[in-house]
């Protein structure tokens, strides 16, 4: 929509030396949504309840606060209002808490570059905001804790891990999952943890900008929890593409599972949806070679000049149409 919006009604503002992709941010569409829906918060919510339309709408509303790295409106902030809840709600808290502290931060970056606070004003604001990073970050640990038995996944190791498939295979070890729509929760967790961290990397350059002890040790937790989320998320990939299909009975107490590889079938659209969370914004180019660790050293090269370039490397392009037949609801709860 916001590429339409772009192309047919700001011609004029296309940059030739921009790249065509960069000069189609247009969030028309999505300020007009916002309207709607505060309508619906103002006028209908006393007296009809929310629905499946509205607590997605607020999840889209969500996702473009978070990407535009805007301020969430106040009326929008209690999630068990818009329909959310049990772990629902609990997520919806910790991504609402996120927009808050990566709007703070932007704000504090363009405040850095004039004259508006001293540095030590900065500097105490940042340490704030680092705080609140890392009890994030725990906070989605904590999440985790409460999901049922049956959202547990397994690792597997492939039987010959040398030479194993490298296409849509980042890693000798998989993950499998007792449903698709528990891989793509889990997915979620990662990415979400991977962006809290990255958060938590810029916040540490304004609080303490010469990396002294304290904060070069912080820096390397951070890096540490964003390469395993990294390593989990590639190694649910096979299994969210149905490259991998499992024999036997996960989570059983016997665990005698086996995997068998598919590596002949071309991928089905609506499974990427799966394997890219939506609400988390684009990752920067830190996050993507964290994710991209496995890729040669060219390729990594290439994704970390232009971000935009490691999905089609990846192969784990994100769908902007389809979902899983007869299980919609399934997979855009958690959308």
């Amino acid at each position: 929509m916001g590429r339409y919006e772009d192309t047919v009604h700001r011609p004029s503002h296309l940059n030739p030396r921009t790249s065509f992709i960069m000069t189609l941010q247009s969030c028309s569409h999505h300020d007009g949504a916002l309207a709607i829906l505060k309508t619906w918060k103002d006028h209908l919510s006393s007296s009809q309840p929310a629905t499946d339309l509205i607590k997605h709408t607020r999840r889209g509303m969500i996702r473009s606060a978070l990407m535009r790295n805007l301020a969430l409106p106040e009326w929008m902030l209690e999630g068990a209002s818009f329909g959310e809840h049990g772990l629902e709600l609990e997520y919806d808290s910790i991504v609402v808490r996120t927009v808050n502290i990566r709007q703070r931060l932007s704000a504090l970056l363009k405040a850095k570059t004039g004259t508006q606070r001293t540095s030590y004003e900065l500097t105490s604001i940042a340490e704030d905001l680092n705080k609140e990073a890392r009890d994030l970050d725990k906070a989605l640990q904590d999440w985790t804790a409460h999901f049922p038995r049956t959202w547990r996944y397994q690792r597997h190791t492939l039987s010959n891990p040398h030479p194993w498939p490298t296409r849509d295979f980042y890693s000798p070890v998989v993950c499998s999952y007792s449903s698709p729509a528990y891989a793509a929760v889990w997915n979620q967790y990662y990415a979400a943890r991977m962006l809290v961290n990255s958060t938590r990397l810029r916040v540490l350059k304004l609080s303490r900008p010469h990396f002294d002890d304290f904060a070069s040790e912080q820096r390397l937790e951070c890096l540490s929890h964003m390469r395993i989320m990294a390593n989990d998320l590639a190694s649910s990939v096979p299994f969210c593409l149905e490259k991998i299909k499992v024999t036997g009975i996960p989570n059983s107490s016997s665990h005698k599972t086996s995997i068998t590889l598919n590596t002949t079938e071309d991928i089905k659209p609506y499974l990427a949806s799966l394997t890219i969370p939506r609400p988390i914004a684009t990752p920067n180019p830190d996050i993507v070679v964290v994710i991209c660790q496995h890729h040669s050293p060219r390729e990594q090269r290439n994704i970390k000049t232009d971000g935009s370039d490691w999905k089609s490397t990846a192969q784990i392009r994100h769908c902007q149409c389809c979902q899983l037949p007869g299980e919609e609801e399934v997979y855009t709860r958690w959308a």
